[in-house]
Formats: C-alpha cells, sequence, structure tokens
C-alpha cells in the first residue's frame, strides 16, 4: 500500500514559479547546496510539514571570509580585480509536532583593494512559517527580502544571495544582469491537503518584486496556482497544475496561464524522470505558447549526484524583463561529504523579454561552475569556487538606443566557511 508519506513529499507539483530564490532550510551545509535537482515529486524545501517526533528550537551562525578575482566586477566589462570578502549568517528555528518558524539573515560584503572601487553589500532576508493542522492538511508561508550589489551575487561563499546553481532555476545564468543594486521581495503561500492514501490537492499563491532601482525596468509579478496528483503505483506520480499570472515589466503588463500535465517515475532506487508539459494562453510575446521541463537525475552512495534536463518556463523576473525563458542544463557532484566533495554545474538559456529596449533586451548566456569543498571539522571547511558566465543581446533595439553590453565574466576564490548550530528538544 501506498503510504500517507508518499504523499506529504509530492507537493512541489503545485508551484510555477522556481523557489529557491525565495529561502532554503536552514540547515543545509555549503557543500550539499549547489547539486540538488528540484524534483516534481519533492515537497518546495521550505515546506517542512513532516514535522520531527519532538519540539526542538535552533539558533544558527556562520562567518566565511574569502579571497579571488573577478574579470567584471559589478557585470561591468573589463573592469577586473581582486576582492576580499565576508559573509555572515544569523537564523533561528523552532520546530514543535504540529508547526515549524524559522527566521534568517545573510550578509555580503566585498571590498577591492588597490582598484579605488567602492564597497559591495548584499543583504538576503528569509522567513517561513509551515502548519499542520491535521494529519492530512499542510500549510505555509515564506517571504524573502534581498537588497543590495546584484553582481557580488556571483562571489559570495557562504551567503544564500550567492548565484544559486540548483537544476531547475538557471537566472544565475547571467548572475543578475544589472551593475548596480537592486531590491528583491517573494511572498509565497501554499495549502496541500491529501484526499486519499495516493492523492492530493494543492491550492497557493505568489508576489514577486523586482526593483531595479533606475538601472532597467521594474517587474511585478502575481500568481494563483492549483495542482491535482496521484499515486498510480509507488513508482510513478502523474498529476495536473494550472495557474493564472499577471505580470507587469515597465509600462506594460500581461495576463497569461498555463495548463500542465506532468509525471515522475522512479526508473530504479537512483534513477528518476520527472517531466511535464502543456499549453500556454495569453500574448506570446509574454509567454510563448507552450511549456516544457524534463530532468532525468540519479543519486548515488554518500550523496553522489547527477542530473541532466531542459525547460521552457515562464520568468519570473529575477532577470531584468524576462518573461519567459528556455533553458538546457546539467551537472554531478562526487565525493565523500566527510572528506572531500566535487560539484559541477552547468546550463544555458534565452530569456525573452515583453518589450523590447535600450535597457531590456532579449538576452541568451550560459554558466559553468565548479566547486571543491574540504570539510576540516564538523563546522568548518575550505572551498574552492570558480564560476564563468557570458551573455549577449539577441535581439535589435530603438534607433539611436545602446543596447545591452555583452559579458563574459569570471569569478574565481577560496573561502573558509565556519557554521554552527546550537540548540536541543525541549519535549518527547
Amino acid at each position: 500500500m501506498i503510504t500517507s508519506r508518499h504523499m506529504l513529499v509530492a507537493m512541489s507539483a503545485l508551484l510555477c514559479t522556481p523557489l529557491s530564490l525565495l529561502g532554503q532550510n536552514t540547515s543545509q551545509s555549503p557543500a550539499t547546496s549547489g547539486t540538488q535537482v528540484e524534483s516534481q515529486e519533492l515537497k518546495p524545501s521550505w515546506i517542512s510539514s513532516n514535522v520531527a517526533m519532538g519540539e526542538r528550537s535552533d539558533l544558527n551562525v556562520g562567518v566565511a571570509g574569502s579571497y579571488g578575482y573577478d574579470t567584471a566586477v559589478n557585470n561591468i566589462p573589463n573592469v577586473s580585480s581582486q576582492f576580499t570578502s565576508l559573509q555572515g549568517t544569523l537564523g533561528m528555528a523552532s520546530r514543535s509536532r504540529t508547526s515549524y518558524f524559522s527566521l534568517r539573515h545573510d550578509a555580503t560584503f566585498q571590498l577591492f583593494p588597490g582598484s579605488g572601487l567602492d564597497m559591495q553589500q548584499y543583504q538576503w532576508t528569509t522567513l517561513n512559517l509551515t502548519h499542520s493542522p491535521s494529519r492530512r492538511t499542510t500549510w505555509g508561508v515564506n517571504a524573502a527580502n534581498g537588497y543590495g550589489a546584484d553582481a557580488a551575487r556571483a562571489s559570495s561563499s557562504l551567503s544564500l544571495a550567492a548565484v544559486n546553481t540548483t537544476a531547475i532555476d538557471n537566472n544565475s545564468v547571467l548572475a543578475g544582469v544589472i551593475s548596480g543594486n537592486t531590491l528583491r521581495q517573494y511572498v509565497s503561500a501554499i495549502v496541500d491537503h491529501q484526499t486519499s492514501e495516493t492523492s492530493a490537492v494543492s491550492l497557493g499563491a505568489n508576489l514577486g518584486f523586482q526593483n531595479f532601482l533606475g538601472a532597467a525596468p521594474s517587474t511585478r509579478q502575481y500568481d494563483v496556482t492549483g495542482s491535482v496528483r496521484k499515486y498510480l503505483s509507488e513508482a510513478f506520480l502523474v498529476g495536473v497544475r494550472a495557474d493564472g499570472v499577471q505580470q507587469y515589466y515597465g509600462n506594460g503588463s500581461c495576463t497569461t496561464s498555463t495548463v500542465l500535465g506532468f509525471a515522475t517515475l522512479q526508473l530504479t532506487n537512483s534513477v528518476k524522470l520527472d517531466g511535464g508539459a502543456g499549453p500556454a494562453f495569453g500574448a506570446s510575446q509574454c509567454t510563448g505558447s507552450y511549456q516544457y521541463q524534463v530532468v532525468l537525475s540519479a543519486e548515488g552512495y554518500r550523496g553522489r549526484r547527477a542530473y541532466v534536463g531542459t525547460s521552457r518556463k515562464r520568468g519570473n523576473g529575477d532577470v531584468a524583463g524576462s518573461l519567459w525563458e528556455t533553458s538546457g542544463f546539467g551537472g554531478m557532484q562526487v565525493g565523500n561529504p566527510r572528506q572531500f566533495t566535487a560539484a559541477l554545474n552547468g546550463g544555458y538559456t534565452s530569456y525573452h523579454s515583453g518589450v523590447v529596449t535600450a535597457q531590456n533586451n532579449d538576452l541568451s548566456g550560459y554558466f559553468v561552475s565548479v566547486e571543491l569543498h574540504r570539510p576540516i571539522s564538523n563546522n568548518a571547511e575550505w572551498t574552492f569556487t570558480a564560476r564563468h558566465f557570458e551573455r549577449s543581446a539577441a535581439s535589435t533595439v530603438p534607433v539611436g538606443a545602446t543596447p545591452v553590453a555583452d559579458l563574459s565574466r569570471t569569478v574565481f576564490f577560496v573561502a573558509f566557511n565556519w557554521n554552527k548550530q546550537n540548540g536541543g528538544r525541549y519535549g518527547r
């Protein structure tokens, strides 16, 4: 028989907008943050409805220092410099038998000695509240606020503002198009109800605001989503998801909707295939006429992972003006997390804008990221990170206007990371 536990871990079928920008599990270590495949079958990482057996509260503190080199500081071509960086994180979490609450802040500060460049900073705060009023029902609210130099995300080793290299969310391809500060705010809510031992329904809403502070047209996005899903067997999940979205980009706006059929097939104990496809309705410049996603992933002994996939989906505005995106991506991680791990991730994405202007082009680009982790204790590790990004403008712009500059950027750095979690149970 398929147990209720299987259905509780199927909640990601709800959300069309990637949630990796909205927050992470507070217990996530730097060694595991870059290669986890986002699956149709797994819940969003911030939904923790499988509540712990006992009650617990935790305080999480982390510090990292790094030294490296950036070939395009502030995303400005040919402005290169060495840099030193200090990152810190402070978070708290409280868990009971039916609820989970967390609040976390991450800060990044970067200096460019000998270059005359100003200090850069990026501040990222997340809040999460999850509650399970019954065995079959879970709801959650998640919020995030980010402010600072968009380019600083590419050279952070600890902060959650760092470039995100999860498989599905390829907004990191351009590592922030903007040269300057940005203000990003997100709110998501979800209600998931298990209707039987093998089926469930979800309803949710998402709000996203991207203010590029004059460097590019700001964007807003509001959407509502709903899904139904069912296990046909312990290895085969199918479902249907629908959404409606209102997008604002500069002076323009779009109202669109999609219907997506999806499935997850566990091919072997370690190999899984996720896929989905469906039509998109609305103005063609806003979403095209269809969406799809296919990911083949494998996870082996001691956290060895590999994935490859492709997707075409609605954009969330994180890259200035992007209304929909087409991506190809892949990656792998090898090693023993207690001794040494190496991760390689890469991808290509084409971003489509609603209205082409000097500041708001159709863009395309790719990234390659290599990360090496060497733990030296339960709480500390050395890392080496190298990231390369390419972008180019793919559209013509109005006569007399200057298009977004093509960019080739390489960042590499060595970092020392220390993270400590303190807490304990206060119940059975």
